[in-house]
């Protein structure tokens, strides 16, 4: 791995958890202890962390700035994320099992099943979900437990999988941060990887609802290769030939063509 992808990760990691140990980023990275004090002696000397003992933490300044631009692309890809949303619910039947894993994707889902839907489990794993879900009186609504996570809003931990692995799920809706035919799905979220995992070993059909944004892009943590889902449903935005490329792996996409 270069050293530029390296930073990259070593970045988007700090993003996400504010802190990190040397340890733990050369397990995630393979690379030995010493190849990561120089990385982060470099991205010291830009300015972008500091070092601590152990490891390094997210400068403040620098996670303002992140929050800020993660905002923008929210809001960029928002229309994206309601089109996946308005396409995905046309898989689900009246009455049936759903679950969705915590993301900006499923937020986008949990408010259109609100308004079409009258009789549905939703199990879910993020209180941002829990809270769309709840103006539906009629849904009958399971949180997993399990630890919080405050940058996501979301429940995570060996309690959360536990209770997600009592439940026969007929379709999960799942949102992940990258895809690629190479990589199959990846993200950088560590906490969320075991609860898409547990959810993915209990549904019969697993659904990944992903804007076009996030074709051929990978990060960190792999999930599991793409030949494990059943179906990925993405936006009108995305390309014929990369269509036409997943299809030559048997991959199923559904978009609004």
């Amino acid at each position: 791995m270069l050293q530029e992808q390296r930073h990259e990760m070593i970045e988007s990691f700090l993003k996400q958890q504010k802190a990190v140990k040397a340890s733990e980023l050369a397990t995630l990275l393979d690379v030995s202890i010493d190849t990561i004090r120089r990385d982060l002696e470099v991205l010291e000397n830009k300015g972008n962390v500091k070092r601590v003992h152990g490891g390094a933490v997210l400068i403040q300044n620098t996670d303002n700035v992140v929050n800020k631009l993660f905002n923008e692309r929210e809001v960029k890809n928002l229309e994206k994320k309601q089109e996946v949303a308005s396409l995905a619910i046309e898989l689900i039947e009246e009455g049936q099992a759903i679950a969705l894993n915590g993301g900006t994707t499923t937020i986008e889902i949990a408010k259109a099943l609100v308004d079409k839907f009258k009789r549905l489990t939703i199990i879910t794993n993020d209180l941002r979900i829990l809270s769309i879900l709840g103006a539906n009186k009629h849904f009958n609504i399971i949180l997993t437990g399990g630890f919080f996570n405050p940058e996501e809003y979301t429940l995570y931990g060996k309690q959360c999988e536990e209770i997600l692995s009592n439940f026969n799920i007929d379709i999960a809706f799942i949102t992940v941060n990258a895809l690629s035919l190479e990589q199959g799905l990846t993200d950088f979220r560590m906490h969320e990887i075991g609860v898409i995992q547990t959810i993915m070993s209990r549904t019969k059909h697993k659904v990944v609802v992903a804007d076009s944004s996030k074709f051929e892009t990978s990060a960190y943590i792999n999930i599991c290769p793409l030949k494990d889902i059943d179906l990925i449903v993405t936006d009108s935005s995305l390309s014929s030939n990369m269509v036409e490329e997943y299809s030559k792996q048997d991959i199923r996409i559904l978009s609004p063509h």
